[in-house]
């Protein structure tokens, strides 16, 4: 169906992408590391068309040329099942680029989820152990 295609919407002179590959746990899929957006297609994020060129179908062809071959942009990713693990490639990412607590509460509650999933790691071998490590677990 359209629902699982990343394509850019386009309205007059805006272009608003539909970025499944964002949200697919919602729709019960398995979760990707999400493709970047180009900064040349946030270019066009709102534009009122009240100035400037009115030739959309020129200004947008490359957007056009995406919606008309949108069969090509489906995102494919099986069911999720269970829960994702601590070390989904999905998760590392996240806890690599994203702010992870929004209040002192929920920073301590991951802080102390983190340090016990981190003695799991070193217990069952998945790292190495260092002195900082060792510290760590004291």
């Amino acid at each position: 169906g359209q629902w699982c295609t990343r394509v850019p919407l386009i309205c007059f002179g805006t272009v608003e992408w539909h970025l499944l590959d964002r949200c697919l746990r919602q729709f019960g899929r398995e979760q990707c590391i999400p493709l970047e957006v180009p900064d040349s297609q946030r270019a066009f994020h709102g534009r009122d068309g009240r100035q400037g060129t009115r030739d959309w179908p020129t200004k947008l062809k490359e957007f056009i040329a995406i919606w008309e071959n949108r069969q090509l942009q489906d995102i494919v990713t099986p069911n999720q099942v269970g829960r994702m693990g601590y070390h989904d490639p999905y998760l590392d990412r996240y806890r690599q680029t994203s702010v992870h607590y929004m209040t002192p509460e929920g920073a301590a509650d991951g802080a102390l989820a983190d340090g016990v999933e981190r003695i799991k790691d070193m217990t069952t071998g998945r790292t190495e152990l260092g002195n900082e490590d060792v510290s760590f677990i004291r």
